[in-house]
């Protein structure tokens, strides 16, 4: 009796918290319905009918059309919006004198099976006397585009103050989700207390540091929408696109057929999107589009403090160390920079992994090299978030290991370093290959060039206090005004004066202290990567080199070297505080100090952000595929390809001469079809409404393959046989190889991780 006394009272304080968690969240104010209002200032009036309605400018206006005129058909228009699958009510305040005048519901991208392009998808009549009326549809997919039209029937009067749009069941499931995911994780906290115990102070003390860190980082997370970011909607996009093709049967997906009008944009072929799998399920589950981000973004900063903290305490030898380093990297302004105002989830999401990639080398040159796993899963981490910093982070490796290069002639470390190198490849091969297949067209990803020198910053930003502008860009040319604070913040540059400082006044403690000369060598790699995000780098000489521009054009912007720079000083900057005093409560007192300037200078990016920064997506407006130039590397290098064009293209098929069509369809696997009749004889062509990527191919009912090629502007163009008549079903079919590539990465990666935990197993039982 009396231990399940203790039990229960060791464990209650968890099932409390547990509790009070899960009740908050339920009676959160989540959007859990989608509705819309329209008033009648926001109806446009098509030029045809402005002779004949008008809308009002009173204090509360009204669309009034008087009869007489002659005209008939639509008369007003609402923007175009998106609406998930579901069921739907739309209400119309305002009067009509004749039954002939309606309200209709549209689908303005839709292809229908004749080719043409629109589908009218509900009407109804506006009562006679009535001053509402009521029209419910149905969206048996996510529709892109619809637009509601009035529709004047030529008699009487007319006038409509406003629409309202509501959903009729709850599209989201925020709270339920959010308030199982809760659960989850308390549960397996509570696994986790029962098999390893309760943490030590130090393990207690860095839970509720970390965790105030991460907090800090998420404030801007808890507004009921998503604040503005440079790249923002595109990784809106992503998520969505991803979501969107997991719903259709589309996995893993290859293409993002929700892009471009349903064009389909090759996003998932050259960009690592692991990691976005996670927000996409939630959203399969029912959770918003704002929710998963938000959720995303939160996840990522409790992941970087987590395996900061894990590596740097690893490195250094000491968790109260690694706490205080952990501490800095969470806090850091770049990192913050990355997710909040420039939106580069890519770069952002790799940072988590880079102090692992610095544990990782660190054991394959000075420590266990039986812990050679550890730099394999810190490299696959980058390379699964972001490819261009994993070049970053194999140069600055290759710089690491040429500094130690001496330590490869110990017992051992040559065949891990193998293992770790080979092992990296088989987990990643699954997504090079992709990209490798790819390198035989003309993709412009592979020839993109950038003038480096025009990405760079001054020193005055580089440890930047104030943080200006935080909602602004990095523009082309060296300005130092007007642009956003590309930089790895105050607390560092005091971090690095603390650790000189500690260098230059005690050269016996350096001479005792290996840790200080690992990170003196940290700090000149860092130095180095600093020094190439400035200005002062000659960029220019080295780009009037042709294979070195070919090596260096692809980083597109040196700043991001500052991802790699603030990795390396985070710890270089705890272990100069920590050594400022021998006394043990003045160090303490240093090191809390520190770790609240570190709050201070992220609150001070925080609040400007939060300040200045535009409300970018909420409920109304999280699912709508903006008209927005997505990267144009990922599209062929030919003739009139990029995505504005896609943009003002028509969603209809395009035949040659003579041909016509039927039965068209286009679906999110991605693939289409269609009927056509022709004239026999070789040469005639349809080009379909899809983005060319190689892998597309066709073929006739009866199992024929047809050609495939790259029509105007760079869609799929079909070349249809010589029989006069036939049915197509255009496909996407990846190589074989590539899914072996794919299968191969599984069971690498878990080979890696069967043996980190074997590992593991064994140094406790020797314990």
């Amino acid at each position: 009796m009396a231990e399940k006394q203790n039990w229960v009272k060791k464990y209650k304080g968890q099932l409390i918290l547990t509790v009070l968690l899960v009740l908050l969240v339920l009676v959160a104010p989540f959007d859990t319905y989608y509705q819309r209002e329209v008033g009648a200032e926001e109806l446009e009036v098509p030029s045809e009918a402005e002779e004949t309605a008008v809308v009002t400018e009173d204090e509360e206006p009204a669309l009034v059309i008087e009869g007489g005129t002659g005209y008939t058909g639509s008369v007003a228009q609402t923007e175009e919006i998106t609406l998930q699958k579901g069921s739907y009510r739309l209400q119309v305040v305002g009067l009509s004198e004749s039954g002939e005048n309606r309200i209709e519901v549209w689908s303005t991208r839709c292809l229908n099976g004749d080719n043409s392009e629109g589908r009218l998808l509900a009407d109804a009549s506006l009562e006679p006397g009535g001053e509402m009326t009521e029209l419910a549809f149905q969206a048996e997919a996510s529709l892109e585009e619809v637009q509601f039209r009035i529709v004047y029937g030529g008699t009487g009067s007319m006038n409509v103050s406003s629409l309202y749009l509501v959903s009729q069941q709850r599209m989201y499931r925020d709270p339920v989700i959010l308030a199982g995911l809760v659960v989850l994780a308390s549960l397996l906290i509570f696994l986790y207390r029962i098999r390893k115990g309760d943490p030590d102070g130090t393990g207690k003390t860095a839970f509720l540091v970390l965790g105030a860190a991460v907090i800090i980082s998420s404030l801007p997370l808890t507004f009921q929408y998503v604040l503005d970011g440079n790249d923002l909607y595109y990784q809106f996009n992503r998520i969505q696109g991803i979501q969107e093709a997991l719903k259709a049967g589309q996995f893993p997906v290859k293409l993002h057929s929700t892009f471009l009008h349903g064009y389909g944009y090759g996003s998932s072929i050259f960009y690592p999107e692991l990691f976005l799998y996670f927000p996409a399920f939630l959203g399969c589950l029912g959770m918003s589009l704002v929710g998963c981000y938000r959720l995303l973004l939160l996840g990522v900063h409790a992941a970087t403090a987590f395996v900061s903290y894990r590596s740097f305490s690893a490195v250094m030898e000491s968790r109260e160390k690694g706490m205080l380093a952990a501490v800095f990297y969470t806090l850091s302004v770049y990192r913050l920079l990355d997710l909040y105002t420039r939106a580069a989830l890519g770069e952002g999401m790799a940072m988590i992994f880079l102090p692992l990639v610095l544990w990782g080398m660190y054991e394959l040159f000075l420590g266990n090299e039986k812990k050679w796993y550890l730099a394999a899963l810190g490299f696959t981490g980058v390379m699964q978030c972001h490819i261009l910093s994993t070049e970053l982070a194999l140069g600055f490796s290759a710089l690491f290991g040429l500094i130690y290069i001496r330590r490869l002639k110990e017992k051992g470390r040559i065949p891990a370093l193998a293992l770790g190198t080979v092992s990296t490849a088989l987990m990643n091969v699954g997504l090079v290959l992709p990209i490798l297949q790819h390198t035989a067209y003309p993709f412009k990803v592979f020839s993109v060039e950038s003038t480096l020198s025009w990405w760079t910053v001054t020193l005055p930003k580089l440890f930047d206090l104030l943080m200006f502008n935080p909602t602004e860009r990095m523009y082309a040319g060296l300005e130092n005004s007007g642009e956003m604070p590309c930089t790895i913040g105050f607390v560092l540059f005091l971090g690095i004066l603390a650790f000189l400082y500690v260098w230059l006044t005690r050269p016996e403690k350096r001479k005792a202290d290996p840790g200080l000369r690992r990170c003196m060598t940290a700090l000149v790699l860092a130095g180095i990567g600093l020094y190439v995000s400035t200005c002062y780098f000659p960029w220019d000489r080295v780009q009037s080199i042709g294979l070195l521009n070919r090596l260096v054009s692809t980083v597109q912007f040196p700043w991001r070297c500052l991802a790699i720079s603030t990795a390396l000083l985070c710890p270089v900057c705890a272990e100069g505080v920590w050594h400022l005093s021998e006394n043990r409560e003045l160090r303490k007192g240093l090191c809390v100090g520190a770790g609240v300037l570190a709050v201070l200078c992220s609150l001070i990016y925080v609040n400007r952000y939060c300040e200045e920064a535009m409300p970018r997506y909420t409920s109304l407006n999280q699912y709508q595929r903006e008209k927005a130039q997505v990267d144009v590397m990922y599209f062929v290098d030919v003739e009139h390809s990029n995505s504005f064009r896609m943009w003002n293209r028509d969603d209809t098929f395009v035949a040659s001469d003579g041909v016509e069509l039927a039965d068209c369809a286009r679906t999110e696997k991605p693939a289409a079809g269609f009927s056509f009749e022709k004239a026999e004889g070789a040469g005639a062509y349809v080009d379909v409404s899809l983005t060319w990527y190689p892998d597309y191919g066709a073929r006739l009912s009866d199992g024929t393959e047809l050609t495939t090629g790259i029509g105007d502007g760079g869609v799929l163009r079909v070349y249809l046989p010589e029989e006069a008549k036939g049915s197509v079903k255009v496909f996407y079919r990846e190589p074989g190889y590539i899914h072996l590539g794919r299968w191969i990465s599984l069971v690498s990666f878990l080979g890696v991780c069967l043996v980190w935990v074997r590992k593991s197993a064994s140094k406790k039982k020797k314990e």
